[in-house]
């Protein structure tokens, strides 16, 4: 086989996965709306590196908080800055209600290691002004990142250039280490004060 053949080959491979994860996507998002905050599935557990060198785990260090989890890599041409910043600004909001830290988290998981060292992700992470007891940027070995996200739900391709793509997703996970729904991260109407009091209102379960 010609190596032009096996590069249209793969890119075939890349936009059926890609078409896959749109639909599985739209399906989540369904389902989450659905079931209007009811429990989709158990997160998966993980235990990952913190920029402080630290390893954070789902089901020890950020068991008893309500927790927003996204999937993204620092070097995302598009999607993952405008979405950190969303992100930034749900910070601010549950800083206002006094409830980031000790009842609230954030967890942006890098499935990107060999680029997104610790002081890659400072320096990212450093843009979005984060308020790091409460926000966390982790990193874990690729393969099995790339696993954990797929576990979540979320979609992630490598290409042969080594370029990813993804489904843009926030998972949203209860005190209990439960999957609760799913925000699109695209959305350019997204509701920050709306997945704020979300939290909130699951903090109080």
């Amino acid at each position: 086989m010609s190596a032009n053949m096996q590069k249209n080959g793969f890119k075939i491979v890349v936009i059926v996965v890609l078409l896959a994860m749109i639909g599985v996507f739209s399906y989540m998002l369904m389902k989450g709306s659905e079931e209007k905050m009811g429990v989709i599935k158990k997160a998966p557990d993980f235990k990952l590196e913190n920029i402080d060198g630290k390893q954070v785990g789902l089901s020890s260090d950020l068991a008893g908080k309500v927790k927003l989890v996204y999937f993204f890599f620092s070097t995302c041409p598009d999607v993952c800055p405008p979405t950190t910043y969303s992100l930034s600004k749900v910070q601010d909001q549950l800083v206002k209600k006094g409830v980031f830290g000790d009842k609230t988290a954030i967890a942006s998981i890098s499935f990107d290691p060999t680029k997104d060292t610790v002081a890659q992700l400072k320096e990212f992470s450093s843009r979005y002004h984060p308020d790091y007891k409460g926000w966390y940027f982790l990193r874990g070995e690729e393969a099995a990142t790339m696993d954990l996200a797929n576990k979540f739900g979320v979609m992630v391709v490598k290409d042969q250039q080594g370029t990813f793509s993804h489904n843009n997703v926030i998972l949203l996970v209860d005190k209990k280490g439960d999957l609760r729904t799913y925000y699109n991260g695209n959305d350019a109407d997204l509701n920050i004060e709306r997945i704020a009091d979300d939290m909130i209102k699951l903090t109080k379960e």
